[in-house]
Order: structure tokens, then C-alpha cells, then sequence
């Protein structure tokens, strides 16, 4: 069988039912967390989905959902592809949920098509990809065995509630962590269908992705003290005015992003807290959370280290105290050759046009990444819109991308 033969149901139904668990309707877009009520209905829902198409379901200690095909060799390592289901605050309804509906649906159509893999092949939903407790990828960190029980205790969402309370509330156990973690050496490979995020595949006017490689985080979390002062006496001359050293720090951070050496590094300052929040007080505090991405290790390194160098500055001109901390440390992630190559061999195979492409985003296969042969196929985002409810990508880009995932699936679990 080949897979140019395979029919395909429609999934975008499946997406729109998908899109309409959402905490916050009003809002226009999705918000699906993890470990909420609304996250475990979709849970269940996907769940269904993966029982539908004949596999078998489970669900770990973490609350990562596993769909599994077994192959004719039931010992041999396995085929892993998959996304997220959780979203951001007012979200889309395709980054993450496509990489795990279109898999589920790539298997059905080849096992209807008389498809028995040599190997067996699982599809995961991860827990908490999106960064509800200010780090992401949670569910798959877990499953390598990076994410630590003390972590589950320190890491909070923006209302307080730690990760481990937060799967209390849902019935997990955070002292089962160490059930989570998966035998590595049973991975052949890790594939994830996802939408580009960004608009070059759009602009190229190119509809398939080969991801070659990962960009990946170095986070952190800049406090600045100041001395909170009535802002209608004190003399500008006097003043220690946290913001304003915020400010700088943010403009800053964005120069050095431009200078990089590698062009490709970027920078946001996207959180930032300011106190007291009182119109007529001088800000005695800032907090910036800063996020700095690069698939080149060297050239993200130079621009946190100019960074910290301009926070010293800052500083000291300014006569404020300064603490930086990590949030997240990740390394860039290559992609595996027999996964690139078989998503590459698949797109020819049905005659598709593709074009190598880096993952400006990090997505859980960057986590996987260290550890066994990943790689990922993107179709366009229109726009190159992304994290916001007018993302979109079109029905035939949908459809295009689960062709060519089932290619490639059928290629590594020969």
C-alpha cells in the first residue's frame, strides 16, 4: 500500500469540537491550561479519538495521554509522534492540537488501508507544553527525567498554584514523578506534525516544512530594587526608580538581539511587574521576564552574556540593586538524520514541494531531541499568526501535512 492511496477522514470537525472546550469563550480565542476541568475534557476527548482509531490508551503519572499501535515485532523500539493539547491564555485552535489529531488520524486512514507496522508506534498528547507555571514542556521533561519533585513545589502559575497542586486537583500524584519516566532506549524515533508559527513557508510560498532544527530558551527572571518615593518631591536627580531601570534593560536587550552575530537571535521582555502601581510613587520595584532564542548556542550565549553586562551597568548608574535568576537553560536541538530524511523521502514520494526550515519555537520534540532521533513537518501559519485566535492554517495545508506525516510514520516503523 502506498500512502498517496490512503483516504483521509476530515479532521478539521474534529479541531473545531476540540477548540470548543475553552474556559474563556468571551474572550474570542481558546484557553485550554493544563490540569484544569477543561484540560482533562479534552483529555477524554482525544482519548475517544485514539480508542476510534484501534489504540490502545494510557494515561501516565503526569497525566502525558498515549495512544499505541503495537507492530508485528511488539519488542522492537518505538515510533513516538504527538504534540499538546493544552493552550496559552486566548489561543488558536491548531499550535499543538494538530500535532496530536493528525497523527491519530494518519494512523486510522493506514489501518484502514491493510497498514501493520513493523514497529509499534504511539501517539502522545504532553502535558503542559505551554507555560502555565512559567517553564513549558513539563509533561516531557518529565518523561526524560529533567523535571525534579522539588520542582513541582517552586514552579507557580500566576495565582499561586504550584504544579503539584495544581495536579492534586486533577487526581495525579506528584509523588509518583519517578513512574513518569520513559525507557529511552525503547524510542526509535520522535516525529511531530505541527503549524509553522512564523510566516516562512507563506512567504516561499512553499507548503511543507522539513525542520532541521530547534531553537531553543535560555529564560530569566531580572529583579530590580529601587526606592519607592512620592514622585511629586523628589528631584529627578535623586531618584532610584525601578522601571525606568526596567526600561532600559528592555531596550537594551533588544539592541544587543539586532547585533547578534549569528542574525538569528531574538529577545522579549514579555513579562514585566512594576511596584507600588500607585500613579503619584516613584516605582521602588520591577520584575522582567526575558526570553532569548537561538538554534545557535554561541550567539544566544553572547547576547545573555552582553545582557547581564548591561544590567551591571544599568545598576550602577542608576544606584539600583539588580538579581538575575534562570527560569530555563535549554540547549538548541538538532534534528535526527533518519527522521528528516524520511519526513524529506515522504514529501517526494507524493510529490509534495518542501523546504528545509528552523524552528524558531521549541516544542517538546526539542526536549526528546538529546536523547533519541527527532524531527518535526510544519505546514503555514496564515500570516505567520500564531498564540492569538486568528491563527490559521488552511483546510488543504491541513490535510497536506497528515498525508505526509503518514509517509513518513509508515517509513520509520518499517
Amino acid at each position: 500500500m502506498t500512502t498517496s492511496a490512503v483516504t483521509l477522514r476530515s479532521i478539521h470537525e474534529q479541531l473545531h469540537e476540540l477548540a470548543a472546550i475553552n474556559a474563556d469563550p468571551a474572550a474570542g480565542g481558546i484557553t485550554r491550561e493544563v490540569f484544569t476541568e477543561h484540560y482533562a475534557e479534552a483529555t477524554a476527548y482525544v482519548a475517544a479519538r485514539m480508542r476510534d482509531a484501534g489504540l490502545e490508551v494510557r494515561v501516565d503519572a503526569f497525566g502525558n495521554l498515549f495512544g499505541r499501535l503495537d507492530g508485528r515485532d511488539r519488542t522492537a523500539a518505538a515510533v513516538l509522534t504527538g504534540s499538546h493539547i493544552d493552550t496559552t491564555l486566548n489561543a488558536g485552535a491548531y499550535d499543538g492540537v494538530l500535532g496530536v489529531l493528525g497523527p491519530i488520524e494518519a494512523i486510522r486512514a493506514l489501518r484502514e488501508g491493510g497498514w501493520a507496522p513493523e514497529r509499534p508506534v504511539e501517539v502522545v498528547a504532553f502535558a503542559g507544553e505551554e507555560p502555565r507555571f512559567g517553564s513549558g514542556c513539563l509533561g516531557s521533561r518529565a518523561l526524560v527525567g529533567s523535571l525534579t519533585r522539588a520542582e513541582l513545589d517552586t514552579m507557580r502559575d500566576r495565582d499561586g498554584v504550584s504544579v503539584a497542586e495544581a495536579m492534586r486537583r486533577v487526581g495525579l500524584d506528584p509523588d509518583r514523578l519517578e513512574d513518569v519516566r520513559l525507557d529511552l532506549a525503547g524510542v526509535h524515533a520522535f516525529v511531530e506534525l505541527h503549524i509553522e508559527q512564523g510566516g516562512v513557508l507563506e512567504a516561499a510560498g512553499v507548503p511543507l516544512g522539513v525542520v532541521t532544527g530547534i531553537a531553543a530558551p535560555h529564560d530569566l527572571r531580572v529583579r530590580i530594587t529601587g526606592a519607592a518615593a512620592h514622585s511629586g518631591a523628589t528631584p529627578m536627580a535623586l531618584r532610584r526608580d525601578a522601571f525606568a531601570a526596567a526600561a532600559e534593560a528592555a531596550v537594551a536587550l533588544e539592541r544587543l538581539a539586532l547585533a547578534s552575530p549569528s542574525g538569528s537571535t531574538v529577545a522579549t521582555a514579555g513579562v514585566v511587574h512594576v511596584g507600588p502601581g500607585a500613579i503619584n510613587v516613584i516605582p521602588g520595584y520591577a520584575e522582567l521576564h526575558v526570553d532569548v532564542r537561538d538554534h545557535d548556542l554561541g550567539a544566544r550565549t553572547t547576547v545573555i552574556e552582553g545582557f547581564r553586562a548591561e544590567l551591571r551597568a544599568i545598576a550602577q548608574r542608576r544606584g539600583v540593586d539588580v538579581a538575575v535568576d534562570t527560569i530555563t537553560q535549554d540547549a538548541p536541538a538538532v534534528c535526527g538524520a533518519v527522521v528528516v530524511d524520511a519526513v524529506r523521502r515522504a514529501c517526494a514520494e507524493l510529490g509534495q514541494p518542501s523546504r528545509d526550515v528552523i524552528s524558531g519555537a521549541y516544542h517538546d520534540a526539542m526536549v526528546l531531541g538529546p536523547h533519541v532521533p527527532i524531527g518535526m513537518i510544519f505546514v503555514p501559519s496564515v500570516g505567520g499568526v500564531s498564540h492569538s485566535p486568528l491563527e490559521f492554517t488552511e483546510p488543504d495545508d491541513i490535510d497536506r501535512g497528515v498525508l505526509v506525516l503518514a509517509a513518513t510514520l509508515r517509513r520509520l516503523a518499517a
